[in-house]
């Protein structure tokens, strides 16, 4: 009888003392009632008993089921990921060559490939037949249009010595187009005597090539060719200053051994076919035509083909091949003598 009660005694407190009861949870088993082997009474909160002494609206209640579920469909719809990956979920990646710098790097491990893109070089043809159109393009439609710009070639005049040539890559920016390259014969220079112009190339230096008598000079010093060019005329101004004063060097030799002179072998003149020389070939082919027939007539020419064909027709009778003999070993002494062949 004690082990009943103590039973209905835990089962009554568990339903009387619960902190938050279901709105739409069954009614407890036991009445809320005292005992006398309770120690003391639990209180229970009114909002919670005016909970338990409604009853359930089913209508209501279905409704609000029907609304979860149609709730929980579209919410799942949004958190599903957009790749196959749950991107609200931040994963710290090791840094690699791919996703160096990026503020958002990503693993292409956690990817899933759907195996439905090209390879990379059908992607590297795809990029090459677009730039092939895109110059097709220009070519077509824009290349007409600097025919409007054409100027009509003027050649450089007495005035203009110097020569500058620039270097520019199309489309792109390069470290060598600052480069620009200065070329003046001596000669050409205005205002100077034969004495000043041997100095001019004495002091050039081994920028003279002595084969063409032209300087060429080269700056790529500064970051700009404007400022480049003005560097090389500056340095035209003072070698000019400086050969129109002070000493003329005329005692000093021109040093050349800075360039290698090449000898360009020439066909001799004595080996070119005159018309002389082409008559004497011609006489002394047609002697040796005449000799070649008379030769023939009188049985003493070769006729190659002649012979081969003679050859084929009458074979040669094979030789036979000499056999080996053995001859026999006899015993001197001791000794045996060993066996020789001959052949």
């Amino acid at each position: 009888m004690a082990t009943a009660l103590q039973s209905l005694r835990m089962t009554v407190r568990c339903c009387s003392c619960r902190s938050i009861t279901s709105r739409y949870t069954s009614k407890p088993i036991a009445q809320r009632r005292l005992f006398s082997i309770t120690p003391r009474q639990y209180k229970i909160d009114p909002k919670f008993k005016e909970l338990q002494e409604t009853e359930p609206d089913e209508d209501e209640f279905m409704e609000e089921i029907d609304d979860l579920f149609e709730n929980a469909g579209a919410r799942h719809a949004n958190n599903l990921p957009s790749y196959g990956f749950d991107e609200g979920v931040k994963k710290k990646l090791k840094p690699t060559f791919l996703n160096m710098g990026d503020p958002e790097p990503f693993d292409e491990d956690d990817r899933e490939d759907d195996h439905d893109d090209i390879t990379t070089l059908a992607h590297m043809e795809l990029e090459q037949v677009r730039e092939i159109r895109h110059y097709n393009r220009l070519a077509a439609w824009e290349m007409p249009m600097l025919s409007k710009l054409a100027k009509p070639f003027v050649p450089p005049s007495a005035e203009t010595p110097l020569r500058f040539r620039y270097t520019s890559y199309m489309g792109e920016q390069h470290p060598a187009e600052k480069k620009v390259v200065l070329e003046f014969c001596p000669a050409d220079m205005p205002g100077l005597t034969e004495v000043q112009t041997d100095k001019l190339r004495k002091l050039v230096g081994p920028r003279l090539n002595p084969e063409t008598d032209i300087v060429k000079m080269s700056c790529e010093m500064y970051p700009s060719q404007a400022q480049n060019k003005r560097y090389l005329g500056d340095m035209v101004d003072s070698l000019l200053a400086e050969a129109k004063t002070g000493d003329t060097f005329e005692d000093i030799p021109l040093n050349t051994r800075h360039h290698v002179f090449k000898v360009k072998p020439r066909f001799p003149v004595e080996w070119r076919l005159t018309k002389e020389r082409k008559q004497e070939l011609a006489d002394y082919r047609q002697k040796m035509m005449e000799t070649d027939l008379n030769r023939e007539h009188i049985g003493q020419l070769v006729d190659g083909v002649e012979t081969i064909r003679h050859r084929l027709a009458n074979p040669i009778a094979k030789e036979p091949v000499p056999e080996t003999v053995a001859a026999g070993g006899r015993i001197t002494g001791n000794k045996k003598v060993g066996v020789k062949r001959i052949v």
